[in-house]
């Protein structure tokens, strides 16, 4: 499966990647049962798929009497998609399975045979399928700990790993080396040139968090950054927009709804989302604001003091966004706000986070962000990614309210 973007919107085709099906019928049925579905397959000339025995997208109901065929196949910790039509009572067999997977703590979820007529509707299915296939098994380190004015942002390691397979490092900075003790990282000189304040403590935290990374085989982290402040009046702000620049989720505060969802938003669409604080809310708009940001994002930037302390480094971006979605989920993972806006402006106020941006959104979203927010940070992605995420989101068993 392959993605590209436009400027405005993600789009998702399954290209190289056929769709693999497993056919399943009743006991003993005769190659003639299979063929008269896949010559009906085989007429949507959109639809790119084969047939398999092994590792498959999804199963194929060709009649009734294949339930244990069926259960046989679920597997336990992905999302099990059963397609089925109105014949041969296929779609009889598939709710009995269906309701066998919620009995029995799997992820299942019943497509329509009729829905293949759009054959992109099918690869949806799948590339979210895929992408939670993905997040399965990642490693997620935590260096220190959540941020104690996180008071809804902390999540489970159960939560976490029941939710999207995810496991948590905990990793102690008394357990870690020293951080500034790290040579300094050249790829900061290479992206910062014209920043001299305090560019080699940077340096070296950069290659603290790449090495920390690499120890313990990383796939995102996330970190207690006011620590270092604390301690050594430094920022983490560059060196956290480096990971995410190279691709590797970072973020601040060791906010775990965040990283999670900059983990999810990653395999999904293919982007590394902005976290941002919400500054403000007013009838037609909000206004986001942090002090760190993806350097892809960024059509340009300059590096200022960070805002809450005035001390040490941050990014004020100008943010190449027009078009975004913005999602956050609550602490428990069951929960999600998604909302689609239009870029209004990128204003530098002085009493808010270096990186801003004035995003308009629908009356219905300004109010669920007042009255029933989820959280602070929200992420922020570019394009319409409403549908696929809301989609996402049911088939986690999410609410996205």
């Amino acid at each position: 499966m392959a993605l590209y973007e436009t400027k405005n919107q993600q789009q998702y085709l399954i290209m190289s990647n056929k769709i693999k099906l497993k056919f399943i019928a009743f006991t003993n049925a005769e190659q003639p049962v299979f063929d008269q579905i896949k010559s009906k397959l085989d007429a949507i000339h959109s639809l790119n798929y084969e047939a398999t025995e092994e590792d498959f997208d999804a199963l194929f109901f060709v009649s009734g009497g294949s339930e244990q065929f069926a259960i046989s196949s679920l597997v336990k910790d992905s999302i099990n998609l059963l397609i089925a039509g109105k014949e041969n009572n296929a779609w009889a067999a598939a709710t009995e399975v269906k309701a066998w997977a919620n009995q029995n703590g799997f992820e299942a979820v019943m497509i329509p045979a009729n829905d293949l007529s759009n054959s992109k509707n099918l690869e949806q299915y799948i590339h979210i399928k895929r992408s939670f296939d993905r997040l399965k098994g990642q490693r997620l380190g935590l260096i220190g700990e959540v941020s104690d004015w996180l008071v809804a942002s902390s999540v489970s390691q159960s939560g976490m790993m029941e939710k999207f397979g995810i496991e948590l490092i905990n990793l102690r900075y008394d357990q870690l080396q020293d951080y500034l003790e790290f040579p300094e990282d050249e790829q900061m000189g290479a992206l910062f040139p014209s920043f001299s304040a305090q560019q080699s403590a940077l340096a070296s935290v950069s290659s603290f968090l790449k090495d920390t990374v690499k120890q313990n085989r990383l796939d995102a982290l996330t970190i207690q950054c006011f620590r270092m402040v604390r301690e050594k009046e430094i920022t983490a702000c560059l060196p956290v927009a480096l990971m995410n620049y190279n691709g590797i989720p970072a973020g601040c505060e060791g906010d775990l709804v965040s990283i999670i969802s900059i983990m999810f938003l990653k395999e999904t669409l293919g982007q590394i989302a902005w976290m941002a604080n919400v500054a403000s809310v007013d009838k037609s708009s909000i206004l986001l604001a942090h002090c760190t940001a993806p350097l892809q994002l960024a059509g340009s930037f300059e590096i200022k003091t960070h805002y809450e302390t005035d001390l040490s480094a941050a990014i004020c971006a100008d943010l190449d966004m027009e078009e975004v979605t913005i999602f956050r989920m609550n602490s428990e993972l069951s929960k999600a706000f998604i909302a689609e806006g239009v870029v209004l402006a990128k204003p530098e106020h002085p009493w808010a986070c270096r990186t801003q941006l004035v995003v308009g959104l629908k009356e219905e979203d300004i109010v669920k962000l007042k009255n029933n927010p989820l959280g602070n940070h929200h992420l922020v992605v570019g394009g319409h990614q409403s549908a696929l995420l809301k989609r996402a989101m049911q088939l986690k068993g999410v609410l996205c309210i």
